[in-house]
């Protein structure tokens, strides 16, 4: 008998993710919303992890598929993940290994969907995220709302914007097809999965924001990209770290936005086209042109100090 497919697909990328994975896998096993099946690409891991993720799809053969470890970055894994998703699939959320979701995570953020796909219809690539509580290795609370512990404002998504500042963040993502169909395959230019996502979700779609945590965000020695409170000490310590890693960072974004612009040239407004083709010019551009093609086409950061640390030292 073939297997069903499952309305939401959810895609867990896992790499040595023994010390957290079970909490996470339990959050989702709990969730309200049931009609689900979690995909897992594993890149490489050398402790327990693929032990723990076929214990559970003994456990929950319905609801966890395990497609295989292999050596591969974060963003490599999620990029398989999104060409993995089925055909039946209408909607896929990223997960991360170490987060937990609350138990209304994906029934709260289908509704929100629901809403927007009345609004603009199924064929329009639509992305909803929501804010995260961050909290600390043991999950205690260290602030309740990720959004505003990093000065990040939710309503400034246009591409001028995400282009060189990512905030709808992925472990708080939901895809409907036609943004899947769009993004996939992420190219090797992308800064990460989610970022690539939202920018193409800002440029050809529509982006909805649920004001409300759904998860755990778990800050531990070993994030990929962990969060830290905004505020004038935090850009000094930035600082500390050396103008060549700010810049570097930078130079990730304006490589992506290159690649963006070339791959979807003929469905970007004329300004994001020309913004995107501006942007992959970056690297034989002088000091002064390079401010001046910032203050063109608004391309800010959220917050003052970000946006003093770009024009003074990238």
């Amino acid at each position: 008998m073939p297997e069903r497919k499952r309305m939401l697909q959810i895609l867990l990328g896992t790499y040595n993710s023994e010390p957290f994975l079970r909490e996470q896998l339990d959050s989702l096993v709990r969730q309200t919303y049931r009609d689900f099946q979690v995909l897992i690409r594993d890149g490489g891991s050398s402790d327990g992890t693929v032990g723990i993720i076929a214990d559970y799809q003994r456990h929950f053969p319905e609801k966890m598929r395990f497609l295989g470890s292999s050596n591969a970055s974060t963003l490599e894994n999620y990029s398989r993940l999104l060409d993995d998703v089925g055909a039946d699939a209408e909607f896929v959320m990223f997960c991360d290994h170490d987060d937990v979701w609350m138990p209304e995570k994906i029934a709260v953020t289908v509704e929100k969907y629901r809403e927007m796909e009345k609004k603009y219809g199924k064929e329009t690539p639509i992305l909803v995220f929501t804010d995260s509580e961050v909290t600390d290795e043991k999950l205690n609370t260290l602030a309740p709302s990720a959004l505003r512990f990093q000065h990040l404002d939710p309503r400034r998504l246009s591409l001028n914007r995400l282009v060189v500042q990512n905030v709808p963040w992925g472990n708080t993502m939901l895809l409907n097809r036609a943004l899947v169909d769009l993004v996939r395959p992420i190219p090797p230019e992308a800064v990460m999965h989610d970022h690539w996502t939202a920018l193409a979700a800002s440029a050809m779609g529509r982006i909805g924001f649920l004001d409300r945590p759904t998860l755990l965000y778990r800050q531990h020695a070993d994030n990929v990209y962990g969060v830290f409170r905004y505020s004038a000490g935090a850009f000094l310590k930035k600082l500390l770290l050396g103008r060549r890693k700010l810049q570097e960072r930078f130079g990730q974004n304006v490589a992506q936005a290159a690649a963006f612009g070339r791959r979807y040239a003929g469905r970007l407004s004329p300004a994001d086209r020309a913004m995107c083709g501006e942007l992959a010019r970056w690297p034989r551009l002088g000091f002064w042109a390079r401010r001046r093609l910032l203050w063109k086409y608004r391309i800010f950061k959220s917050g003052l100090w970000r946006n003093v640390g770009t024009f003074l030292f990238i």
